[in-house]
């Protein structure tokens, strides 16, 4: 080497080594004027620890486990003959967002079933944007309360796993500027060292009711126009009212019902309809669920998810309102489709989950005598190693436990890690053409979700 360049290369060295190490002396800042991200380019070159690899018995174990039907005869029997009705409930996490594999079962089922409607929706949604099946927007001043919010456990939660109340407010994030301390009124001057804007909720009050609109959507899974139409609530007034307009003429005031429990007002218009706008009191705290979609007859699959949950404490919904809303869905399957949010790759031992899904399915099984319940698997999940993808060790041991809280409920159970191909199948998902997952190796892409779609239909015909 040209002994020219060694100085030079070692002044740009020590400059890089100098730089690295106020980088992570620095503390990062959320400052308007100069925001200042912290920083370890090192820790890039720094040598990974190696996973600790699932046991491979235990691997062979969860890829094995067969698939159980039993428990669902009484619905298979109905689903196999086209002259019967079906509804189906299908709870799961982000998996399911926008309608994902149950916009494709409900396209399937109302083809040999019959049947116009996308079900219940719920009045708010934070993927309205990206769901196509039906057009859904609404203004800011509702409070949704959820299984995960939290505070609000006294809210009793409806069938959706949602409640919404009318508000003449929305809550947002509002940054507070911290006080600025006179470096002369302090002895200590280290107090004046610049404190961090803090961000907290707040309250925006608005001089308008609250809205909700629905519009029909000709995609596969959607429906051209909306027949019948039914509002589920509670708490409601003698002065409690909603105000609808169809496909945007005049509205028209209905009255709510004061009686206790869950409450249902037909809204369905003389002519059928492409649009509905209901619009209730900002000072009004009613409980509203949500609005269903549907026809006396044909095959209905009801879109429930709920972005991060578990699965665990269904107990939220009352026993009495899921038994309320089963008087007027009359759900012949309940589908639970979790697990990949209580997934972490350190877990060998998932003895808690286990015992938190027991608590919840019983709840539902004691509200819904003679629903049969079907448990979906979690799916192959991948993390990355190296430059390599890999399936998340601990995702063997939760498949595994799954079946067992199958076994324990007497639910049927559907092993989705083994129908994808098992381990390291995630990988060909997200590089298929077209791609069935995304790039974060864990959600399933639309083409993605109707294959999984596809995969559980023929499961339940026992194809």
């Amino acid at each position: 080497m040209n002994k020219a360049f060694i100085r030079p290369l070692i002044l740009v060295a020590l400059a890089v080594i100098l730089v690295e190490i106020l980088a992570r002396l620095i503390p990062a800042s959320d400052n308007k004027i100069l925001p200042v991200k912290k920083l370890a380019w090192l820790e890039s070159l720094e040598p990974q620890k190696t996973l600790e690899a699932a046991d491979t018995t235990i691997v062979k174990e969860a890829i094995a486990i067969p698939n159980d039907l039993l428990p669902l005869q009484s619905f298979i029997a109905r689903m196999n003959n086209p002259a019967e009705n079906l509804r189906i409930a299908y709870y799961g996490d982000s998996i399911i967002e926008g309608d994902l594999i149950t916009g494709k079962l409900r396209q399937e089922l109302q083809s040999t079933h019959s049947g116009s409607g996308i079900g219940m929706v719920g009045i708010t949604s934070i993927v309205a944007d990206f769901r196509q099946t039906i057009k859904h927007t609404f203004s800011r001043n509702w409070e949704s309360i959820s299984f995960m919010s939290s505070g609000k456990k006294t809210v009793p939660l409806g069938i959706t796993g949602y409640t919404y109340i009318p508000r003449n407010y929305y809550l947002a994030e509002k940054v507070i500027e911290p006080l600025q301390l006179d470096s002369l009124a302090v002895s200590d001057t280290a107090q004046v060292a610049s404190p961090k804007p803090q961000k907290e909720s707040a309250r925006f009050y608005v001089h308008y009711n609250p809205w909700v609109e629905y519009a029909a959507s000709a995609v596969p899974g959607g429906a051209t126009n909306f027949k019948k139409i039914r509002l589920f609530y509670s708490l409601g007034t003698d002065s409690s009212f909603v105000k609808v307009s169809y496909d945007g003429a005049p509205s028209i005031k209905r009255f709510l019902n004061s009686q206790l429990g869950v409450q249902v007002l037909d809204l369905s218009p003389v002519n059928t309809c492409k649009k509905i706008r209901l619009e209730f009191s900002a000072y009004d705290p009613l409980h509203l669920y949500g609005v269903s979609f549907d026809e006396p007859q044909g095959a209905y699959v009801d879109n429930y998810p709920i972005r991060g949950y578990s699965g665990m404490y269904f107990q939220r919904i009352g026993s009495d309102i899921l038994t309320q809303f089963q008087q007027n869905l009359h759900y012949d399957l309940v589908v639970l489709h979790y697990g990949i949010n209580v997934s972490n790759y350190k877990i060998r031992n998932y003895g808690y989950y286990e015992r938190g899904m027991i608590r919840s399915i019983k709840h539902i099984q004691n509200a819904l005598p003679g629903v049969p319940i079907l448990l979906i698997s979690a799916h192959d999940r991948s993390i990355k190693q190296g430059s390599e993808y890999i399936t998340s060790p601990d995702i063997p041991y939760l498949v595994t436990a799954q079946s067992r809280i199958a076994k324990e409920t007497g639910c049927g159970f559907w092993n989705l890690f083994t129908a994808m191909g098992g381990v390291s199948s995630m990988p060909n998902y997200v590089n298929h053409k077209p791609s069935w997952a995304g790039k974060d190796h864990t959600h399933f892409t639309k083409a993605g979700a109707d294959h999984i779609a596809e995969m559980l239909l023929a499961y339940l015909k026992g194809r």
